[in-house]
Order: C-alpha cells, then sequence, then structure tokens
C-alpha cells in the first residue's frame, strides 16, 4: 500500500471512531471557558417538583444554615436553583464553579435523570439504581474549565432526603476544597510583605506568608504579641494577633484559658475614641463555639464568636486557635478578628482562617 493510501484509509478510520462516538466526544474537542462566580456560591440543579417539595426544604436548611458565628446570620453557602432546561435555555449558567445535582431515579422521564444517565453512562447508572451504596458521584469540567459537579441519587425522594442528611458534611468539605485555590488568590491578590512574613518566623518559629496590604498595628516583647492588620473598605479591617506560651499542661487548650487570653489583650491594646472602651468576649448574648483542629499536624483547639467594644456600639465575628506545637512543645496563640460595619463578614473571615491553616512549623532536627 503506498504512502498515500495509507494516509487515506487512517483518515477515514479516525472519523468512523468520531462518529461513533456519543455527542460527549466533539464537545470535550471545543475549548472550554473558564468556570465562573464568587466562592461559596452552589448552583442546585433539580427537577422543579423535587426542589420545591421536602428535598428542597432539606437541603436548604443545611446548606444555607448560619455559618458559624456572625453577628448577622449568613448561609454556610449561597445557593441558586436551576432545572437542566433553565441550564440549557442560558448557556452562562452552565459556566458556573460549583454544581450540586439532586436525582430522583424513580422520575425516569426527568430532564435531571436523563442528564445523570449520559454524564455516568449506562452501566453506572443502573448500577446506581440496584445499589444502595452508590448513591453519590463527582464529576469535573461538564461545560467549563474548574468546574465541580457533586451528584446525589436515590430510588426515591425520601432516600434522596435522607442522602442529604448524611452526606452534608462531606460535601461541604469537598465545595470548600474545591474553592480552596480561588481563596488563596484571594488573600494573596497582593504580593508578599516579605518584612513581615521573615518577623514572624524569627519571633515564633513558623512560616506563614503575610499579604502586602497588611501592616505592623503593636509589636511588643514583654508579651510576646503582634498584631497585624489590614484596611478594607468603609474604614473596616481584619485583624491578626500572634502569641506564644511554654506548654505545661492540656488546660492552658480549655475554652476558659484562651478567652481570657483573648479578653487580657482585648482589654489593653483595641480601644477606641471612646474612653473606657476597650475590646471584650460576648459569651452573655451568644455562644461561644469550639472545635478541634488540625493545623500542620499539630493538634489545636479553635473558638468562635462575637467581640464587641465596651460602652460603644461596635461589634464583629472572631476565631481564636491555640496550637499545640509537639516540636518543641510550645503553645501558639493566633487571634482572628474582622471589623467590617455594615458588611457581611463570612468571605473576610474566610480568608483569615485560610491564612491560619497554612501555617507551617519548622521542626528542628537535634543529633540522634
Amino acid at each position: 500500500m503506498t504512502v498515500s493510501m495509507k494516509h487515506l484509509l487512517y483518515i477515514v478510520l479516525v472519523g468512523v471512531f468520531l462518529v461513533s462516538c456519543n455527542d460527549e466526544v466533539p464537545r470535550s474537542l471545543k475549548a472550554k471557558p473558564s468556570a465562573l462566580s464568587k466562592l461559596n456560591d452552589v448552583v442546585v440543579v433539580a427537577d422543579n417538583d423535587v426542589w420545591e417539595g421536602m428535598v428542597g426544604d432539606t437541603f436548604q436548611y443545611y446548606f444555607a444554615s448560619a455559618y458559624p458565628i456572625l453577628p448577622r446570620p449568613e448561609p454556610f453557602f449561597d445557593l441558586r436553583h436551576f432545572t437542566v432546561d433553565q441550564l440549557n435555555a442560558e448557556p452562562l449558567r452552565r459556566e458556573l464553579r460549583t454544581y450540586v445535582v439532586l436525582v430522583n431515579l424513580s422520575d425516569t422521564e426527568s430532564s435531571t435523570t436523563k442528564m445523570f444517565k449520559r454524564d455516568i453512562g449506562e452501566d453506572r447508572f443502573y448500577k446506581a439504581i440496584e445499589d444502595p451504596k452508590f448513591n453519590s458521584s463527582v464529576g469535573r469540567d461538564k461545560w467549563a474549565r474548574g468546574q465541580l459537579l457533586v451528584y446525589l441519587f436515590g430510588n426515591s425522594e425520601d432516600e434522596l432526603n435522607g442522602l442529604i442528611k448524611d452526606n452534608f458534611s462531606a460535601v461541604a468539605k469537598r465545595i470548600h476544597m474545591h474553592d480552596r485555590d480561588a481563596l488563596h488568590a484571594q488573600v494573596y491578590a497582593q504580593k508578599e510583605n516579605k518584612g513581615l512574613t521573615d518577623a514572624l518566623m524569627s519571633r515564633y518559629g513558623y512560616e506563614l506568608m503575610i499579604p502586602d496590604d497588611y501592616v505592623l498595628v503593636e509589636e511588643n516583647e514583654e508579651d510576646n504579641l503582634t498584631w497585624l492588620r489590614k484596611d478594607i473598605e468603609e474604614g473596616g479591617t481584619m485583624n491578626l494577633v500572634f502569641r506564644d506560651y511554654t506548654y505545661t499542661d492540656q488546660s492552658q487548650l480549655a475554652q476558659e484559658n484562651v478567652m481570657a487570653i483573648r479578653s487580657d489583650y482585648g482589654k489593653r491594646y483595641v480601644k477606641t475614641n471612646t474612653v473606657g472602651s476597650y475590646m471584650q468576649n460576648n459569651s452573655t448574648d451568644l455562644p461561644i463555639y469550639d472545635y478541634t483542629r488540625e493545623i500542620d499536624g499539630q493538634y489545636a483547639r479553635e473558638y468562635r464568636g462575637i467581640w464587641e467594644m465596651t460602652d460603644d456600639f461596635i461589634g464583629g465575628s472572631f476565631a481564636t486557635y491555640m496550637i499545640h506545637n509537639k516540636f518543641n512543645d510550645r503553645l501558639y496563640y493566633v487571634d482572628c478578628w474582622v471589623f467590617a460595619p455594615g458588611k457581611d463578614k463570612r468571605d473576610l473571615m474566610q480568608q483569615l482562617e485560610y491564612m491560619v491553616s497554612s501555617i507551617n512549623f519548622i521542626e528542628e532536627i537535634g543529633e540522634e
């Protein structure tokens, strides 16, 4: 066979292969746009009867529940609902970042069920019907680059309802992990403030990259305290306060002790123009939530609550961390708080929390 004949046969075979594949193949060959939308935005894809019934109520109860803990309620996620037909009618709706698809498999005529079957393939679709343990799946980049699609599916609305309850934590965690790169880009939109980064390393012995839009407010060697601030719109601020202590026992990580430390520096350092006003923790009107965390592999306690100024109508959110570094048996205190009058505070707190989660302890390797 001549070279030209071989070349012609190759073209014919490739053409037959492309025609025989389903419509996902030609779509995958097109250049996809980058996914749009903000952090914490979730598009729920479901039939109207599913969304408007108990399934939609349950989903909103969990995914739009109050983010802990803010002066006024803000949801974990900002939700939008579209049917498959609504997505197809407006292509921009298919270029968002995060989707949760709720599928009632018993409704075989449903546009959502049909889309799910195409997305997952016939074999896995019938497995979903027959195997109750196979009730969730994850897809990526269906319509745009950087997309996450979480599918929850059951053979009835009752099953779907239970799946939402059981999988909320796992789905929320996956969405937050998907948002992590975008959150990093938001936090570090400015270049690094190398001076502040190095100062923290020198004083406390851990790596934490500080953006260039933060400034040093207070540095007190006697208290071993460092206070950094970022100014935001309309006179607001985002704040980080660092201290460290010698570890003696586990009671140092207890809420009573950590909140006493916060009250101490709030009374001595954070004031307003009102004479005698200072920052205090409000544990009377709202609870202080506590969680166990792990930061760079080290045990940590997190306390979240509301701060307010005495003798003044000013307040906001805080998240305080006490981290036990087992490498050197020291405790590292980091306090995040936001002052943002009239503004939503969830996303601002998430930026500060992300920075704390990025702490990297430098283990000193001693001689064997």
